[in-house]
């Protein structure tokens, strides 16, 4: 193998997969030394990157291809590129195949074999091919005659084999042929004999025969038609080749160029072709074509706790519910539209797409859309275990949002994602309002990676009080953007977006400095400080850098630990990794204080509060919100105090909003208790104020009117 790369890391990665699968691997840096690397080794199979010092790798594909020992070897594209037109320029560069970056080097080396085995079924077919043009007689194939005037026949020995018929059981004529002729194709080879013999000198054709003993074969017949002086055809003359096996291979080399390995649905490629037939069709009969983008909700989650197997049988399900949900109904209400047809691709990962031909509105696409979410949403169950998978799913339309797929691809996952933002496990339609938000989502995207330094972000704090006291137990920061056009954005304006770029562990880097210099300034200032709560993403822990980020700020600003608490969300917890534990441990015994926030709305576990070691539970504000009128809320909020208790473990309720919630959480024993009924985020100047004076008789909201907190906003989505 000659892997050509110019990442280091990357080569070595590749040689370890490969050498373990028994390969001898040879590494080239620079794309000028890819050529005689191949010239002097002559390896059975190139990894080429395609972006390499000196020359870039289509280029170096082009060259080797057109060398005389270039023809064959397979040449692997490697790329952190993955539009489409990255694929299209790899494979007209002469590519075999195409991989992007990150590489899945678990599945490398499966991958190669798998490659090298089908360049060598390609090779053998074509030395089959070469043979059969030097060879009047090789192995399937049967020469024939026939006197068109009398009808008599002659077959070799092997067109009998190939018809499944014993020679000398009776009289061969031109009908036998004709009777084993599949009954789908005998029009066309009629066409095309009778064509010959009024028209053309020479005739050949592809067809399936049904032998004698009930097989299915093809075979390509050629002929030769001999004329009198009269121009009357009277000789026929040809021969007939089996090449059954050949169009398997062809079919499976189809099958690896146009349909997904795992669950046998078309790939992009194939959908981009079907749309091209499908503009057809809705031009001439003046419909629309609808394409819908579903993405599985939370499919990661599978992958991450249950492992990719699961996933991978996960995804051959929905594959199978896609195929038979569509196929199983006329796809849109039969009353009004008749003869649609739909086919379905899987895009990538646990992305689908499916392609509506003939929809005459948004409502048969809809239709389509809810059979499909209501099919998806079904449990399922893999190895034992019962799993629940939702889909969101956007939808274009053909010619209304656009005609080039690749923009009613774009425009259905917008759709798509705007599916998920109103909570997942629903679909939406495109509309241009949501592309101009798409839009507007990257320019504040680039807008953020400068809000700090800038000195755009800014710290609140929302008080933590003790109920029925009404001391104050200790406050949250919560992070803020003045931003210059929009003014204050609230945490879930703009933190999203931040763990999806990863530009959140910067910001939590940042909060974390600010809050600890400001408990610095308490410490100094008064006797005692409070206890304050930062919140911390996952991916300062996927990252490996939370640790050392808390104790180099910590240790910079001097601040007493006892009174720093960090706050997690329980996916930091469910994903088994061991540098979790290993990090909280370590915060833990600095004395820092750790909090699992949001407990309940996720993955809860007894088994996680047994294993990590956590202080505080802190209640979701979606219980509390509706505590006074769900019985569910009710009693989930009673189960986690009682669970509390007997871990002894503290309790803060979030998003307590009137004196009803408050009192009826202080009769189950939560003391500890935060939100708007007590007082909202505010700026630094209102909080001192507000800890001078506190909340007098419990008056609730009233107590902290009158302070300008500098725009902080309700604590929904607050960090």
């Amino acid at each position: 193998m000659l892997v050509a790369d110019d990442d280091r890391f990357i080569r070595a990665l590749v040689r370890d997969s490969l050498e373990a699968e028994g390969f001898r691997v040879e590494e080239v840096v620079d794309g000028n030394e890819v050529l005689s690397a191949f010239s002097e080794l002559y390896p059975d199979l190139i990894m080429l990157d395609v972006i390499l010092p000196g020359q870039e790798g289509f280029s170096l594909c082009r060259e080797i291809r057109s060398m005389a020992t270039g023809h064959e070897v397979p040449i692997v594209m490697m790329t952190g590129l993955d539009d489409l037109e990255s694929v299209k320029k790899a494979y007209a560069a002469g590519a075999t195949d195409f991989i992007t970056k990150p590489l899945n080097f678990a599945l490398l080396g499966y991958r190669i074999q798998y490659i090298l085995r089908s360049s060598k079924t390609l090779e053998n077919l074509k030395q089959s091919e070469a043979r059969l043009m030097d060879a009047q007689r090789i192995a399937n194939l049967g020469s024939w005659e026939i006197d068109l005037a009398s009808g008599e026949v002659y077959w070799s020995q092997e067109v009998y084999t190939i018809f499944g018929i014993k020679p000398g059981n009776g009289r061969i004529s031109h009908d036998i042929f004709m009777n084993a002729v599949h009954p789908h194709d005998k029009e066309a080879v009629v066409a095309c004999i009778q064509k010959a013999l009024t028209e053309e000198s020479t005739f050949n054709f592809e067809c399936r025969i049904i032998t004698q003993d009930g097989r299915e074969r093809t075979i390509l017949t050629k002929a030769r038609i001999n004329r009198d002086e009269t121009a009357k055809a009277t000789w026929a003359v040809g021969f007939v080749q089996d090449i059954t096996e050949r169009k398997e291979v062809e079919e499976k080399i189809r099958q690896l160029a146009y349909y997904d390995a795992l669950t046998g649905l078309p790939n992009r490629t194939l959908f981009q072709d079907n749309f091209a037939h499908a503009t057809s069709l809705a031009t001439r009969t003046k419909t629309q074509i609808g394409i819908l983008f579903i993405d599985l909700d939370r499919f990661k989650l599978i992958n991450d706790t249950l492992g990719h197997t699961v996933g991978d049988k996960v995804l051959k399900i929905v594959a199978e519910r896609l195929n038979a949900g569509i196929r199983k109904y006329d796809y849109i209400t039969r009353e009004f539209v008749e003869n649609v047809d739909a086919e379905i691709a899987r895009f990538a990962g646990d992305e689908f797409i499916i392609l509506l031909k003939n929809v005459r509105d948004h409502f048969g696409a809809a239709k389509v859309a809810q059979r499909i979410q209501d099919s998806l949403t079904e449990p399922y169950t893999i190895d034992g275990t019962e799993i629940i998978v939702t889909p969101s799913i956007g939808i274009s339309l053909y010619p209304v949002d656009g005609e080039r797929l690749e923009d009613l691809i774009k425009f259905a996952d917008i759709a798509m994602y705007h599916a998920k933002e109103l909570g997942r496990n629903n679909f939406q339609f495109y509309s241009r309002s949501l592309d101009t938000t798409a839009k507007d989502h990257l320019v504040l995207e680039g807008q953020l990676r400068n809000a700090i330094k800038r000195n755009e972000l800014f710290v609140c704090y929302q008080p933590i009080i003790r109920v029925p006291s009404g001391d104050i137990a200790g406050v949250e920061a919560m992070v803020r953007w003045r931003h210059p056009e929009r003014g204050v954005l609230s945490a879930s304006d703009f933190v999203p977006m931040a763990e999806e770029t990863g530009l959140i562990t910067e910001i939590d880097e940042w909060v974390l400095l600010t809050v600890c210099r400001q408990i610095k300034i308490w410490q100094d200032r008064f006797n005692h400080s409070w206890m304050v709560s930062v919140n911390i993403s996952g991916r300062n822990f996927k990252k490996r850098t939370l640790l050392e980020t808390v104790c180099r700020t910590t240790t910079k600003t001097g601040i007493d630990l006892r009174w720093l608490k960090l706050e997690i969300t329980e996916g930091v917890l469910i994903n088994n990794d061991s540098y979790v534990l290993s990090a909280l441990n370590s915060l833990k015994e600095m004395g820092i204080r750790l909090a699992l926030d949001d407990f309940g709305t996720g993955y809860s576990s007894l088994g996680y509060l047994r294993k990590f070691p956590l202080d505080i539970l802190k209640i979701d504000k979606s219980f509390v919100k509706d505590i006074l009128v769900d019985p569910d809320c009710a009693s989930i909020t009673t189960a986690i105090l009682a669970l509390s208790r007997s871990l002894k473990l503290d309790t803060i309720a979030e998003g307590v909003e009137t004196k009803e919630q408050m009192e009826l959480l202080m009769q189950h024993g939560c003391e500890k208790q935060q939100g708007n009924y007590f007082s909202p985020p505010l700026s630094l100047a209102d909080l001192e104020i507000f800890l001078q004076h506190g909340i007098t008789g419990m008056s609730g909201p009233e107590a902290s009117k009158g302070h300008d907190s500098s725009g902080p906003v309700t604590p929904a989505g607050d960090r």
